[in-house]
């Protein structure tokens, strides 16, 4: 059984084994409940209370087991967060019809709407959901989705929808609608998207997708196809938009696509400026495109129809045209096997999009079409670039067998090289020395045609009914080819041609993507803890841990569990043999202070395991351990003393062995003082909390610039107090155990001096000698560690040299992003990847363009432009509160401002550095559109200035 399918049945299991509630709704005494179904079968969860709908929500979401449905009543229903849904199978969540169903997220405090993952099976049908700060529905690394009567929308700053007089598209808009990304057997069908900034229908990296009936209108995209593989879109309308139909391949991403299939559509008038944040491919597209090609393969289009595109009916280009100096040697610039028959195109191309100086010079090229064509449209154009044969050896996979050849100890869902011969990369395969393209030539370096050509049947028609379509040609061979700036003027004397002659050829007929749908449930699960169980599980607490209750159900309150001395203290005294830890570098929390404590079963052990085992690689915990976590706000006086500190939260990672192997569980239990006593309650709905604190760092050698211990004084109105199904937003990955695992329990943080007693005692020796850790190096120097972040010349190097600050910021974005940012991670799709063990490349950022920023990108061209930290997206995000914006996600509400200064002096002063790659990507010569007099010079790179945090959530908080 594969990791995913093992991980999504852990899951589901072990969440089965919760609160013994059956199920949620509503119920007259306002707690969950109101479910029906009987013993262990199939479940309906009924959220109908608008008052208590974040609960009722988040316990369905969280308790819901294969087969079971979480069913919206008819109604709008404000939600403050978003609805997660990770490692289930054969969920179903509905509502009442897309028309009468309404979720709201205008207020949330996440960026998704729904986001579901590794979540096979899923079906989302008969609701909209409206107005998130970030993408409407997501379906990330699932198979078997199904979308049917959903919505996903965007009002304007005064309450319209896409249907009132006056509606306005704005780039605060979330980027994505409907969003399936790295998934698999996906329909979509009679369903809607309207305002997204990026793509109102987008489905990226996925394989075997059907798209049909279907409207998109005021998006950027209406409908695109990013790196897909076997996928429809069918009887689908976009009209409003900015382009119509996307069909993308884009590079530094886990899957390219070809195969895919375009048929019956219409795209009319898609004519809306373009709105997307600058820095976002799709901000690239012309307004009046209806459908655009980019460097996609193996492409078939017919049947629709194409009219009253301002600026052309069908576009076909490479992507030396969007960016001549990408790096990526896997990716292939060049659209190649194109067919384009039986589609009626009328008045297309009457009114091109004319330069835009803040889109940059990619707006210049509809000019340059219409000067190349002698002042006409064309209903279809392509830019004429073909590939040239390379002097390079085939790629290999990670065994370094070239992909040319079979291997046969290794599996793969898709051949090593199609029909063609063309590779079929997969995420492992490491980066090629150079551009493997043999498979495209014959013996005298002729490009083979037509099955890397573009086929253009005489059987399409074309209409010019209106005077400024008149001139409009069929065809447009632009031989406009690359951007760069040398071969743009070479490009520009050549004569375009309007010929179709060399294009009157046949490809073979796209199959259709077989879906495995429906869904057909396993059948297999763990039975369900009854109340009773639970009761008399949980009634064993006392002063040691209780690892029975805890192997097997959620007990309602923490010190069930027994975990600590006092049960109304959990930051100290941990009971029974529990170890407390802390970390080298930390996650942030907004300005939380954490305790941590380890507990595992009498008479096991850990297992030492560090990078050498992955990046990503924790010591290995034996079934039955639990991982206590407590978040508090402390206030102290000048000298440090304590006085006072709000207990607000202490979660629990639990690992337990289920029918189908391990899974880690993740619970929120949330303090109160309950009759004079302090006590935690389990809350799988998770909370907010208002917090203040005003404390000094517990580390003394964090110091400001002074030499004075740095002090944290500030408040978050909005503390997340995360569902228990967070947990896994983080904590998940395919190189992990299923479920919630540990990701703070890497070595190189672990590695760090601690006071057990009255000593202090290194913490990895300190569980070696408890005989509680195996396999740990004899030489100290042999484990790995990693910087403390805040500590000048922690790494070893000269305190604020280059080289310590490079080490420590990376030591910072590891522990902050790389959970998720990395190739496993729940941000696998966007290529950003941020482990300390890789080289700072464009995958690390180095000018590398956002994939899927939306308006995250904040008007910017790459993640990281060494030198300028006031252009670079990663520091403005790090540097921002806002939902939909801010990075990480979830986990904090406000800026850590020390964070954010270190990161700008690293990009302004210290990159690129020694081991710093694709800097040059950043700065190739582009089109000419400043020296047309189009636009005006780009302002000159300035460093952001070092701010206090106050200073930066005083900004945060006069924002809009």
């Amino acid at each position: 059984m594969n990791l995913r399918l093992r991980s999504c049945l852990a899951v589901m299991l072990s969440c089965g084994l919760a609160l013994g509630v059956a199920a949620c709704g509503s119920r007259s005494d306002g707690k969950p409940g109101g479910g029906t179904g009987g013993g262990n079968g199939a479940k309906a969860y009924k959220v109908c209370d608008p008052a208590n709908v974040r609960r009722d929500a988040l316990i369905a979401f969280f308790e819901a087991r294969e087969g079971d449905v979480i069913e919206f009543c008819e109604g709008t229903y404000d939600l403050p967060t978003g609805l997660i849904l990770n490692g289930k199978r054969g969920i179903t969540i509905k509502g009442a019809g897309k028309d009468k169903t309404i979720l709201s997220f205008r207020n949330s405090d996440s960026a998704e709407g729904i986001n579901a993952s590794h979540s096979d099976g899923i079906t989302i049908q008969g609701l909209t959901v409206e107005d998130t700060p970030g993408n409407g529905i997501r379906v990330f690394r699932s198979r078997y989705v199904t979308l049917r009567d959903v919505r996903a929308r965007w009002r304007d700053a005064e309450g319209r929808t896409e249907k009132d007089a006056g509606y306005t598209p704005r780039e605060s808009h979330g980027a994505y609608g409907l969003y399936p990304v790295e998934a698999r057997h996906v329909l979509i069908e009679d369903s809607e998207a309207h305002g997204a900034s990026d793509a109102g229908i987008y489905v990226g990296q996925t394989s075997d997708v059907i798209v049909r009936r279907t409207r998109a209108e005021y998006n950027v995209a209406g409908f695109e196809f990013e790196n897909t593989y076997r996928a429809v879109f069918e009887d689908n309308v976009a009209t409003n938009n900015v382009g119509g139909f996307l069909v993308f391949d884009l590079p530094g991403l886990s899957q390219y696509g070809e195969k895919n299939i375009v048929r019956n559509n219409k795209s009319y008038g898609n004519n809306t400026d373009n709105f997307a944040p600058i820095g976002n491919i799709v901000g690239l597209t012309p307004r009046g495109t209806g459908m655009l090609i980019l460097a996609s393969d193996q492409l078939e289009i017919y049947g629709n129809e194409v009219h009253d595109n301002d600026t052309v009916g069908i576009a076909i280009v490479n992507f030396a045209l969007a960016d001549p100096n990408q790096p990526d040697k896997k990716y292939d610039f060049f659209p190649e096997g194109i067919e384009i028959h039986g589609n009626a195109f009328r008045d297309n191309g009457g009114n091109p999009q004319q330069p835009d100086p803040e889109r940059g010079e990619g707006s210049l090229l509809p000019l340059l079409l219409r000067i190349k064509n002698l002042g006409r449209g064309a209903h279809i154009v392509w830019d004429g670039a073909e590939d040239k044969p390379a002097d390079c050896a085939p790629p290999v996979d990670e065994q370094g067998v070239p992909l040319t050849q079979p291997n046969p100890s290794q599996q793969r869902e898709e051949p090593r090289t199609d029909e063609r011969g063309r590779p079929n990369f997969q995420r492992s395969d490491p980066e090629p020395e150079c551009k493997y393209n043999a498979w495209k030539f014959d013996a005298e370096g002729d490009l083979k045609k037509p099955e890397n050509g573009l086929c253009i049947a005489e059987d399409n028609t074309y209409e010019n009914s209106k005077p400024a379509t008149l001139l409009t040609t069929p065809f447009l061979n632009a031989k406009l080819t690359s951007s760069s700036l040398p071969q743009l003027l070479l490009d520009l004397l050549k004569p375009a041609s309007n010929s179709l002659a060399p294009h009157r050829c046949d490809l073979p007929t796209r199959p259709d993507p077989v879906l495995q749908l429906p869904y057909k449930p396993s059948g297999a699960s763990d039975p369900r803890p009854s109340e009773a169980e639970v009761a008399r599980l949980c009634g064993k607490g006392g002063s040691t841990p209780n690892f029975e209750a805890a192997a097997r159900v959620n007990c309602p309150r923490l010190d069930q569990y027994g975990l600590f001395a006092d049960p109304q203290d959990p930051t100290k005294n941990a009971s029974g043999g529990g170890v407390g830890y802390d970390l080298n570098s930390a996650l942030f929390s907004d300005y939380a202070s954490k305790y941590r404590f380890i507990y595992l079963p009498p008479g096991t052990q850990a297992r030492y395991k560090d990078h050498n085992n992955g990046p990503q690689a924790t010591l290995e915990m034996p079934v039955g351990t639990v991982i206590a976590k407590t978040f508090a706000f402390r206030k102290e006086a000048a000298d440090g003393a304590l006085i006072s500190e709000n207990v607000v939260e202490t979660r629990l990672l639990i690992k337990r062995q289920t029918a189908q192997g391990v899974n880690w569980v993740g619970l929120p239990y949330i303090w109160k003082t309950e009759n004079g006593r302090r006590v935690a309650e389990l809350k799988v709905e998770g909370g907010e909390a208002s917090v203040e604190y005003d404390y000094l760092d517990h580390d003394p050698d964090v110091k400001t610039a002074g030499g004075q211990r740095r002090r944290y004084t500030g408040s978050a109105a909005r503390y997340g107090i995360p569902a228990a199904l967070n947990c896994v937003t983080c904590h998940g990955g395919d190189d992990k155990e299923p479920g919630a695992a540990p990701i703070g329990l890497k070595p190189r943080f672990m590695n760090k001096t601690a006071r057990y007693g009255s000593q202090d005692v290194n913490q990895l020796q300190h569980l070696k000698d408890l005989g509680l850790l195996e396999g740990l190096p004899v030489d100290a120097a042999g484990i790995e560690k990693a910087p403390r972040w805040n500590v000048p010349g922690d790494s070893g190097a000269l305190p604020d040299s280059a080289d310590d600050i490079h080490q420590r910021v990376r030591a910072y974005l590891e522990v902050n992003c790389a959970h998720c940012h990395q190739p496993n991670g729940g941000a696998s799709n966007s290529g950003l990847f941020l482990d300390a063990y890789r080289a700072v490349d464009i995958h690390y950022g180095i000018c590398k363009k956002p994939v899927a920023a939306g308006r995250g990108s904040g008007g910017k061209l790459y993640d990281i432009i060494p030198k300028d930290a006031a252009g670079s997206i990663l520091p403005f995000r790090v540097g921002s509160a806002e939902p939909g914006v801010r990075m990480p996600p979830i986990a904090r509400s406000v800026v850590h401002g020390e964070a954010a200064n270190l990161i700008t002096s690293w990009i302004d002063t210290v990159l690129p550095t020694e081991d710093t790659a694709d800097e040059e990507a950043c700065t190739g010569a582009g089109l000419p559109l400043g020296a047309l007099g189009a636009v005006a010079p780009k302002a000159k790179a300035r460093a952001l200035p070092l701010k206090s945090n106050d200073q930066r959530q005083a900004e945060a908080r006069r924002k809009p």
